[in-house]
């Protein structure tokens, strides 16, 4: 989720280089992810109480936002595509969804959400010469 930032798998010392669209989002910036801990902090402890995995509350907890949403997470291996079904799974009570939602609400986060950093990166021309 969120280019892997929202599993915790990556860490203010990971470098992102070559084709990884990550060396040029500001949110994988070592400050940024420093600074953005508080939020991965929350989704663990949301993920631990339910045995499941961040991505899966994160997902799960999107799911609950309701009908008219459909997420589209990341199918690169056979293993992320059953983790991401498995959030299904996961059910979160009114309760939960509102505490969480109103935890997140108090969290400021640090670095591109939107792509605006991915933007930089340039266009692919409509037409190539042949």
């Amino acid at each position: 989720m969120g280019n892997g930032f929202l599993s915790g798998k990556y860490t203010p010392s990971d470098k992102f280089q070559g084709d990884d669209v990550r060396r040029v989002i500001t949110r994988f910036s070592p400050e940024n992810m420093e600074a953005n801990q508080p939020l991965l902090d929350l989704v663990h402890r949301y993920a631990d109480r339910k045995g499941c995995t961040a991505a899966q509350i994160s997902l799960a907890w999107v799911l609950k936002g309701g009908d008219f949403i459909v997420p589209i997470p990341g199918m690169r291996s056979e293993s992320r595509i059953t983790e991401n079904l498995g959030a299904a799974d996961i059910k979160l009570t009114d309760e939960e969804y509102a505490a969480l939602t109103a935890a997140l609400d108090k969290i400021e986060i640090h670095g591109d959400r939107d792509g605006k950093d991915i933007a930089k990166l340039g266009t692919v021309p409509d037409n190539v010469d042949r």
